[in-house]
């Protein structure tokens, strides 16, 4: 039985409403893009961090330079909240929280600790909030606050030790394999959700554990005998 569960929180708990075309069904080029736009973003997550987390010593000008503009427009803290009024109806009007979320977070926290591990802006918080998914987290490592992103296995380790758990009593649950594969090199157990099927799996990834629905997390977390068919309260 396992004592914490880490989530991702884009594309695992909530996404956006017009996202209608799934992962699986993407072109191969239009996979690339995304996860080249993906990895720049948390790139740029990852360096405000760092200039806001640490001496400036340590962060190089040009690093401090582009955490002050994001500050000024509002990039970091602000985000799509900018755009939207931040109140609960319109954050749901553009983001839909999964369905499976809500039950799988309930029935969870009655026997573990949940986290978030997550490459975003610190405007997530908020977000977060709006959602009505933020009461259900201990511990949120957000990679612009920390100065560090996933794949990193310094983000994991932090994570744990926000929560005083060793790897071995943890799960990591995330859309991103490559997120996965570290969190499993760290120790984690780690789940790979793909809510549709894949059949162009990279060798590098075919042997983590795939789910379809976040609720699938419950039996193995909690040590249920998986011959036992569950449906969610």
């Amino acid at each position: 039985m396992y004592q914490a569960v880490y989530f991702d929180a884009f594309n695992t708990l909530f996404g956006t409403r017009w996202a209608k075309e799934s992962q699986a069904r993407r072109l191969p080029l239009q996979q690339i893009i995304k996860m080249l736009i993906h990895d720049l973003d948390a790139g740029l997550q990852e360096a405000y961090g760092r200039a806001r987390s640490e001496t400036p010593i340590k962060a190089s000008r040009p690093t401090r330079l582009f955490a002050n503009v994001a500050d000024w427009t509002g990039m970091a803290n602000s985000g799509p909240l900018a755009v939207i009024r931040r109140n609960e109806d319109s954050a749901h009007r553009w983001f839909k929280v999964y369905a499976d979320a809500i039950t799988t977070l309930t029935t969870l926290r009655d026997g573990c600790r949940l986290g978030l591990i997550t490459n975003a802006w610190p405007y997530l918080e908020s977000l977060l909030q709006l959602l009505g998914l933020w009461p259900y987290f201990e511990s949120v490592t957000i990679s612009a606050q920390v100065g560090l992103k996933k794949p990193n296995p310094a983000i994991y380790e932090l994570a744990l030790r926000s929560l005083g758990m060793s790897a071995e009593q943890a799960i990591f649950v995330d859309d991103i394999p490559q997120n996965v594969l570290a969190a499993e090199r760290v120790g984690l157990k780690g789940l790979w959700l793909v809510r549709s099927a894949r059949h162009d799996v990279a060798p590098a990834f075919r042997h983590l554990q795939q789910i379809t629905s976040l609720w699938e997390i419950v039996p193995i977390a909690q040590g249920w005998d998986p011959a036992i068919p569950m449906q969610p309260a």
